[in-house]
């Protein structure tokens, strides 16, 4: 078996990382459920803007999130859907 040797600063860095990725799936899967169930008289836009509103309101929404985020494209840099 292989040991690693890390920092602190490298396992607290991986730690945030791998935060950030399970923070960013749940958005993601979220707003993929939102387009799927919804009806047709429901706008997506609307309601996915509310998930990520829901997300930012409880501070889930970190930098490395929003950099995710805009990255795919999803949210522009004032946290609204595309």
């Amino acid at each position: 078996m292989k040991r690693l040797i890390v920092k602190k600063q490298q396992l607290n860095e991986y730690v945030e990382r791998k935060k950030a990725d399970k923070v960013f799936y749940e958005i993601l899967e979220r707003l993929h459920v939102n387009t799927k169930l919804l009806t047709e008289n429901v706008s997506h836009k609307k309601v996915n803007q509310s998930v990520i509103d829901d997300y930012r309101r409880k501070n889930l929404i970190t930098p490395r999130i929003s950099e995710m985020l805009i990255k795919n494209k999803i949210i522009n840099e004032n946290s609204e859907i595309l």
